[in-house]
């Protein structure tokens, strides 16, 4: 069998109970927390840009665009929810080829559930099959993918919506391999793009090309039988023709929702700052340090988090999602780090330029020396703030709280969920989605799931 043939019959045929409970209590608290940072994300410029491309050259339809609530068309919707949804680059992300999943895979999956008025079992098979197939190419591509220069979320993760997409509209095996081989000529997307407007954007167009991949195969159309095996192929093209075959024959086995999991993120920025962030609050508040007794914040840190910070002195927000002294310097100068921080304004402040500039970052190559403590730890780091009157405190944090090796606890998503999606909607209307996803395999149809919550109950 090709790749696609694999991964197209797994995902056809996956049931939930074909998975163990602690599979779909992983998927679910990634829904959750994928719909509420959308729901916060809406509020940001990017978003709005595209949600007005969506209505110019989408047009209306029967699928939700949260935080809009203005039917839209599939494919629009499919665009305009997964640039919602990575806006913050506060959605979750796994080491499994160092992808974002549900940014990508939940928005394909949503529309075309809609389309075909799923119902919320099938919703949630749709959303396991799909962040599964994401991650299993992830797995067997290796993180080569990443340092030859692709942004592996946009890359792969066309092909797991796809295959989620397939899933949802409940296309036969034949079908969902088609699909996944129309996503495989149509994905793309190169790292440059961090830490610009486009990396949302591209979430979103991936999120897209694999709903229209999974709706052109329902209508018959075909892509190339070795989409990845031949030599002008995916393997070949996007990756020197890497690829572990014998990671495919793991689909149902092992389920990186549950092995390795996922990291669901504690602040909106990326996931490689987030250990020196919490790590930097844990001190000053053990300490009862104020900015104004730091001198000097020194971090050191792994080389895949140097590389994917690479804004020393960010100029614009998207670019300070990607900075440590932009992370770092929002938790010595207001004590925390949350979206009210990814403003223009908040940039210019005064208090926050001062604290940055007490900032610095450095790449060790032996912080975690071990293949074990690298595996576990990929994004640590060590930090030392220095006082004003000569005092050094220094604490290494190696997995962030929400790391697949530290996870986050059901309450304090729950507080995040909560916090995020109020953003976008009443605290009684958050409340009512949360209880819906948490049990979403009991609805009927996935159109119940945002009934009442936004401005008007379609």
């Amino acid at each position: 069998m090709t790749i696609a043939d694999t991964l197209g019959s797994w995902a056809a045929g996956f049931r939930l109970e074909l998975a163990p409970a602690s599979v779909m209590r992983a998927a679910k608290r990634s829904l959750l927390d994928v719909v509420g940072v959308a729901l916060a994300g809406g509020e940001q410029p990017v978003v709005a840009s595209v949600r007005e491309l969506v209505r110019t050259e989408y047009g209306t339809g029967p699928c939700t665009v949260v935080g809009d609530w203005i039917g839209k068309s599939a494919s629009g919707a499919a665009l305009a929810n997964g640039v919602a949804a990575h806006v913050l680059d506060f959605d979750d992300t796994s080491y499994d080829g160092i992808v974002h999943a549900s940014a990508v895979v939940w928005p394909a999956v949503m529309a075309a559930a809609e389309l075909a008025q799923a119902s919320g079992t099938r919703f949630l098979e749709a959303f396991v099959a799909g962040v599964e197939v994401e991650y299993a190419l992830g797995r067997a591509l290796t993180e080569r993918l990443y340092w030859k220069g692709w942004w592996s979320t946009a890359v792969l993760g066309a092909i797991g919506a796809s295959a989620g997409a397939a899933r949802a509209l409940g296309l036969d095996p034949a079908a969902t391999s088609q699909a996944i081989r129309i996503a495989a000529c149509q994905a793309t997307g190169p790292r440059v793009l961090l830490g610009t407007p486009v990396k949302p954007y591209a979430c979103g167009r991936a999120a897209q090309a694999g709903l229209q991949a999974a709706l052109a195969a329902r209508v018959g159309l075909t892509g190339p039988p070795a989409a990845f095996e031949d030599e002008r192929g995916f393997v070949r093209l996007f990756n020197d023709g890497v690829h572990d075959p014998t990671v495919m024959s793991d689909l149902g086995r092992r389920f990186s929702l549950e092995t390795p999991g996922v990291a669901i993120k504690l602040y909106p920025v990326c996931s490689a700052a987030q250990a020196a962030v919490e790590a930097v609050i844990a001190i000053l508040t053990d300490e009862r340090l104020r900015a104004d007794d730091v001198r000097l914040v020194q971090c050191e840190v792994t080389p895949l988090v140097a590389m994917s910070l690479a804004y020393d002195r960010p100029q614009s927000v998207t670019e300070a999602q990607f900075s440590m002294p932009f992370a770092v310097g929002c938790a010595l100068a207001f004590g925390r780090l949350d979206v009210d921080h990814l403003t223009e304004s908040a940039l210019r402040d005064p208090r926050l330029l001062e604290a940055m500039a007490k900032v610095e970052m450095k790449v060790s190559d032996h912080l975690f020396d071990t293949p074990e403590s690298r595996r576990d730890h990929p994004e640590g780091a060590s930090v030392t703030i220095h006082t004003a009157d000569g005092h050094t405190i220094r604490r290494t944090n190696g997995a962030a709280t929400g790391m697949p090796t530290n996870p986050m606890p059901d309450a304090r998503l729950e507080e995040k969920f909560r916090g995020a999606a109020r953003r976008a909607v009443p605290g009684a209307a958050a409340d009512c989605l949360l209880a819906r996803l948490t049990a979403v395999e009991t609805l009927g149809s996935v159109t119940e799931l945002f009934a009442g919550v936004g401005q008007d109950d379609r």
